[in-house]
């Protein structure tokens, strides 16, 4: 009997030896940044900044008082030029979340709010080590695990009761649910699961048209281009449409009416130019780029190959590789969209130096510091002989190891901080 031909699996699928332990090395390392946050939070924060006094007030009334005092908050914050500095009544987003906590445990202090902000960023873990699973591959999604999990920005905000890691969790669900859509166009449930979380995203901050206008340009360019489906564009646009009208219509029942809402955004966007925005939280464009540099200088670095990877793969990579070793190069592409995107953002734009700002891209981040990694560790791999593979891998992951330590320790340095500025974060690391 002529024996069966066995087809060669791709090359970027077979790493080797141990591929049946990836699932539960990637759900070990999902929990201990789970467990980090966890510790971080029951320790505590020794000093709390004025958001997380504003966050806490907000929803504390709102449990008092009830959702009619909403616009009484909006009025409040429309008539105090001196608040327009803090973050405006109208992220109902968080607040009602907040509220809903406090309402449920009885408690009304920050722990309530930064429980919340704890929940959050552990689902980004979960939600990262997903996405690198389905739409890159296991090593990526192993290596974004760890880079999120001890992410300096990440665990400071899962610490704080302020709204930025719930909303980086809504920015990451925006980008996985483009690369569903993207997948499988024809299934209604991805679009209807998009348009309702970037409605959300909305509601939470005002930079969510940011991440939701990105994720929506990218699939609506991959429908019209790459699949040539008008039918399927014309509902992203008129869903669109429709879920801008319905964060509108939810403001304009919530907060009292859509004019007072429009002014209160209006005043906040104009403290951008207030005295301590301007003091900590800006400079020339570089020095953000050297924030990200100084709080995790391998995720940095690596961030930055696989930002550049997606478009020069056919450059940089052999065909096998293109082909096998990413699951859908469509998601590498999307979340460098949103990496560079708001990382120009915070580097450019007015008083926006600061690790909060970035939170919807953090998690696209570090699935392309895994991409960097893993296209580093293909090119060491062909110069090294096929016996030297094994050694490879543990010298990378002693590597990768002693880079995440290097990352908690700064995050550790940086709890006494008050917040997450440029000037606060190089201030407490002496750069």
């Amino acid at each position: 009997m002529k024996p069966r031909a066995v087809k060669p699996r791709p090359a970027g699928r077979t790493v080797p030896e141990g591929r049946s332990l990836v699932p539960f090395a990637l759900a070990a390392l999902v929990a201990i940044g789970a467990l980090l946050r966890v510790l971080s939070f029951l320790e505590g924060v020794p000093v709390r900044s004025p958001d997380e006094y504003v966050y806490t007030d907000y929803a504390s009334r709102i449990v008092d008082r009830g959702p009619g005092v909403i616009p009484k908050l909006v009025a409040e914050y429309e008539s105090k030029p001196v608040d327009w500095v803090f973050p405006p009544p109208t992220r109902i987003g968080y607040v009602s979340l907040v509220a809903v906590a406090m309402q449920v445990s009885g408690v009304r202090d920050f722990s309530v709010g930064a429980a919340v902000s704890c929940l959050f960023s552990c689902l980004s873990l979960v939600l990262v080590a997903w996405f690198g699973w389905r739409f890159f591959n296991p090593w990526i999604a192993l290596s974004a695990a760890t880079f999120l999990g001890v992410s300096v920005g990440e665990l400071g905000m899962a610490v704080r009761a302020w709204q930025d890691a719930t909303f980086g969790f809504l920015g990451l669900l925006l980008a996985y649910l483009a690369c569903e859509i993207t997948r499988s166009p024809r299934r209604l449930r991805w679009y209807l699961a998009f348009l309702a979380a970037g409605a959300y995203s909305l509601l939470t901050k005002e930079t969510g048209f940011i991440v939701y206008g990105l994720c929506a340009a990218w699939v609506l360019g991959v429908l019209l281009v790459k699949e040539r489906s008008w039918k399927a564009a014309a509902l992203l646009v008129l869903g669109g449409v429709a879920s801008l009208a319905g964060a509108a219509l939810v403001w304009s029942a919530v907060c009292g009416g859509l004019r007072p809402v429009l002014s209160v955004l209006g005043h906040a966007a104009r403290s951008r130019n207030s005295d301590w925005t301007v003091q900590h939280c800006s400079g020339p464009w570089y020095q953000f780029p050297y924030l990200l540099w100084i709080v995790g200088p391998a995720t940095a670095a690596l961030a930055l190959v696989g930002t550049l990877v997606p478009a020069l793969r056919r450059r940089l990579l052999s065909r096998a590789e293109r082909e096998g070793g990413i699951a859908d190069w469509r998601a590498a592409g999307v979340a460098a969209l949103i990496a560079v995107g708001f990382v120009a953002l915070a580097s450019f734009g007015p008083s926006f130096q600061y690790l909060r700002i970035i939170s919807p891209a953090d998690g696209a981040y570090c699935l392309l510091a895994g991409l960097g990694l893993w296209y580093l560790l293909w090119l060491a791999r062909r110069g090294v002989p096929a016996s030297g593979h094994r050694a490879l891998l543990v010298l990378i992951t002693v590597a990768v190891a002693i880079s995440a330590a290097r990352d908690y320790r700064t995050f550790r340095s940086l709890t006494g901080a008050g917040d997450l500025a440029v000037r606060f974060v190089r201030e407490a690391l002496q750069r």
